[in-house]
């Protein structure tokens, strides 16, 4: 959604980005990007980890859990740790939109060919960028219900002194376990 904020932002549109969250929010998913995302956001790595966790990442540890792990080793940066947090944030911001925190969609009307969002905005461009609970999509007949279920668990925690110098986990290289029948997976990523 930011992204697509910025491009209309810098194709001369007026954007508003209207998000029932206030940012910066905790959001389970990932802990890092890809060189990949770098480029397709022309991220300013040296402005952006300034102030904020970009941790290189140049080799893995993979493994079956309770098995024996496999260590890859790649010499550059193949991705780059951040705390989604504050990448969301940085994006948001970035954009240059106007944004409405806090400010939950409740109605879609279409009236010609514009939009009215909640009987107050009016626009003739909508882009719904709410995952799998957006509420254009509902409007437009998405019906989620049918989605395999995911579930996904994470937390974060700021080490002391001493679990620092007891981690064994190193911060350029996240450790990735897999169950047997590889319907799961879990990760230890050390940040910053």
């Amino acid at each position: 959604g930011s992204t697509m904020a910025r491009a209309l932002q810098a194709a001369g549109l007026d954007v508003v980005v209207r998000d029932q969250a206030v940012v910066p929010r905790h959001k389970v998913c990932a802990g890092w990007i890809t060189p990949g995302v770098v480029d397709a956001l022309s991220l300013d790595l040296g402005d952006y980890g300034g102030s904020r966790v970009l941790q290189p990442i140049t080799r893995f540890r993979t493994g079956v859990i309770g098995g024996p792990s496999l260590e890859t080793e790649y010499g550059r940066p193949v991705s780059y740790g951040i705390l989604r947090c504050e990448f969301d944030a940085y994006l948001l911001r970035r954009s240059g939109a106007e944004v409405q925190e806090g400010a939950r969609v409740e109605r879609l009307e279409r009236a010609g060919r514009d939009w009215i969002v909640d009987a107050a905005a009016r626009a003739p461009l909508l882009v719904g960028a709410g995952g799998h609970f957006c509420p254009v999509a509902r409007h437009l007949g998405a019906r989620r219900e049918r989605d395999p279920v995911v579930v996904a668990q994470e937390i974060e925690i700021r080490l002391t002194a001493a679990q620092q110098r007891e981690t064994a986990v190193q911060g350029d290289t996240p450790e990735l376990y897999f169950c047997a029948d590889l319907k799961g997976y879990g990760w230890a990523f050390r940040k910053g």
